[in-house]
């Protein structure tokens, strides 16, 4: 679309209603990973609770 920002990012926040998780660390999920030898896990983000905010910073957990 032409004039559009992030056009990528306005689509899957949007059209997909999909969260985008930038910058995550996942040196410490990689090595817990492989010396449980389980590589499935579920995936928690809990987010500060803003009242009329448009992001906040997440509380990210991976459980095994």
């Amino acid at each position: 679309m032409p004039g559009t920002t992030l056009p990528l990012h306005k689509f899957v926040l949007i059209a997909l209603g999909m969260n985008i998780i930038d910058n995550a660390d996942l040196t410490e999920l990689a090595s817990t990973a492989a010396r449980l030898k389980r590589w499935e896990f579920m995936f928690v983000a809990g987010p500060i609770a803003t009242p009329g905010g448009t992001g906040s910073p997440l509380n990210p957990l991976a459980i095994f």
